[in-house]
Parts: C-alpha cells; structure tokens; sequence
C-alpha cells in the first residue's frame, strides 16, 4: 500500500486556504537562502509555490556563499521585528563556515516555524508529516518497534521522542543493520540513494521514507524502487513526506500569524 503525502498534502493546503481567507489573514514566510545548492533552489521553489496557492506571502532572501555570519545575523534580527514576517526558516545546508545552531537559535521560537529550536512553539514540519504517514497506514501503533535510520542526532531525538508519545518503541542507528528485519516501522533519512532493499525488511513493515538524492536530474529516495512490490506500507520519493512537509511548515507558519492577530 503507498502512503499518499501528496493527496494528504492537498488537503491540508485546502483547509488552510479556507482558514486564511476565512481571517482575512496575510501570514508572512520567510526564507534565508545561502549560496547556491541546486537541491536548496528546488526546496525553496516548492515553499514558494505552495505559499503562493494558500495566500501566505512569502519573501525569499538569497545571500551568496561567502557572506559574513553578521550578515544572516543582522536579517534574522530585522525578520524578528518585523510583524508582518509570522514565520522565519534558514534552508539547510548551509556553507560549513557558518554555524547553523547559532543562526537557527536567533530566530524568536515564535516564529521557528521549522521547530529546529528546543524551545520552539511549534513541531518540525518533517516530523509531523512522518506521524502523520505512520497514522495513514491506520494499523495499531501501540508497543510497536520502530527503527530511525539517520545520521543526525538533531533529527533523530526529537523524532524518537514524538513516536514514544504514540506508544511506539524506537531505536536510532547511523546505517543499516541486521535490526532493520526486525522493525515494524522503519524510517530513513540517510540520503543514500536505494540503500533499502526489499529482502532487509519485514513483511506488512511500515516504511518511510526520508531520504533524498539527485541524480542525473531524477529524485531517489533510500528506498529501493522494488519496495512498492513487496507487501509493505510505503511512503515513497517522490511524493511521500516531502509535499506533507511543505503542507504542515505552512501550516505552522498560519497558526503563527493567527495567534499574532
């Protein structure tokens, strides 16, 4: 079975059009963009055009690779006050001489919209589309095993946190193990092109997939394309967490510019 995040996503983004409209609210996002990573580019048109259809006004500012820390600095300060900005995100990655928990920590938690702050208002966009697909395969969670497959524990804690909360028993690793088998939901966020294949996991296993590669101009996932022949519950790439992630950072950025009015 697939997991549609791009048919969840869309209602999603109808609801909030509706919502908005309905405020006569105009919720303000914006994007601090360094450098010129194809993959960000991509990202950051996605934002732009699913803003565009809801009503969110969204502002995106490019800096180039060799800007000063001050600078990103200094624009986070003007965006935090600014009342017409409700949401502030730094697309990732960033050039390695700039440190991105010090930029992400300046953003006000009211307005980290991608809940990359401990003390954030609100939850990663990416984590909430992940439960919201485990949620779409509509089995039991309860006591269940989980397995994140991730190199990042910035990713990993809060994510492991959340599935606890759902009663779900998690376990986080840095690359593929003999406990992949054993995982009723396996999630992973490794960008390792196909490195999931369909012999290491379990029959009727829900597997998400976060992952994301480009090659030859072509999206690959972590998952190995085979895997939707197997008797699995699968959140594909393309089309799997990555349009629910959009979905629910402009959700956040709506519920942030309605707790403002």
């Amino acid at each position: 079975m697939i997991l549609d995040g791009k048919k969840i996503a869309e209602k999603i983004r109808k609801q909030l059009k509706n919502n908005i409209e309905r405020r006569k609210l105009i919720p303000g996002l914006a994007i601090i963009l360094i450098g010129k990573n194809p993959n960000s580019a991509i990202y950051v048109k996605l934002k732009q055009k699913a803003s565009k259809k809801i009503g969110v006004k969204c502002q995106t500012f490019f800096l180039n690779s060799g800007c000063k820390q001050k600078d990103v600095l200094n624009l986070i300060e003007k965006l935090n006050n600014d009342p017409k900005t409700h949401g502030i995100i730094i697309q990732m990655p960033l050039p390695k001489r700039l440190n991105p928990d010090l930029l992400v920590d300046s953003i006000l938690t009211s307005k980290d919209v991608d809940g990359f702050q401990k003390k954030s208002k609100f939850n990663s966009p990416t984590h909430q589309a992940i439960i919201r697909l485990i949620k779409e395969s509509k089995q039991n969670l309860k006591n269940r095993k989980a397995l994140i497959l991730c190199k990042s524990p910035i990713f990993a804690y809060p994510l492991k946190n959340l599935l606890e909360k759902h009663s779900i028993l998690t376990s986080w690793e840095v690359k593929p193990s003999k406990n992949i088998c054993k995982a009723d939901i396996l999630i992973s966020a490794l960008g390792e092109p196909n490195v999931i294949k369909p012999k290491m996991v379990k029959k009727n296993a829900i597997v998400i997939d976060v992952g994301y590669s480009r090659i030859k101009n072509k999206a690959w996932g972590d998952v190995g394309s085979k895997m939707k022949e197997k008797n699995v519950f699968l959140s594909p790439v393309p089309g799997g967490v990555g349009p629910l992630t959009v979905a629910y950072l402009l959700r956040n950025v709506y519920l942030s510019a309605r707790n403002k009015k």
